[in-house]
């Protein structure tokens, strides 16, 4: 996943998510790792996807940072994106 080769160069990160919330907005979980600075690890992430969505013309999508940490799906895996619901 392009997205996961672009976070594993970030540094500070034992595991990350991505949400889609709404058609432009992606939430970022995080897990950084211990003695990580939170603030930094989240800059670097930001920059990382915000490039990487510039690349493939989605500069108009928002990451929001999110405060809940990685959850596993009810199999006990990560899921590293989870598209958006449809109502």
């Amino acid at each position: 996943m392009l997205v996961g080769t672009v976070l594993d160069r970030a540094p500070g990160i034992d595991g990350f998510q991505i949400l889609q919330t709404t058609p432009t907005t992606l939430r970022v979980r995080l897990q950084p790792r211990d003695g990580a600075d939170a603030d930094r690890v989240w800059q670097a992430v930001r920059d990382e996807i915000s490039h990487l969505l510039a690349e493939h013309e989605a500069d108009h999508v928002t990451l929001e940072r999110a405060e809940e940490p990685p959850q596993r799906s009810s199999g006990g895996k990560f899921r590293r994106i989870i598209p958006l619901a449809t109502p």
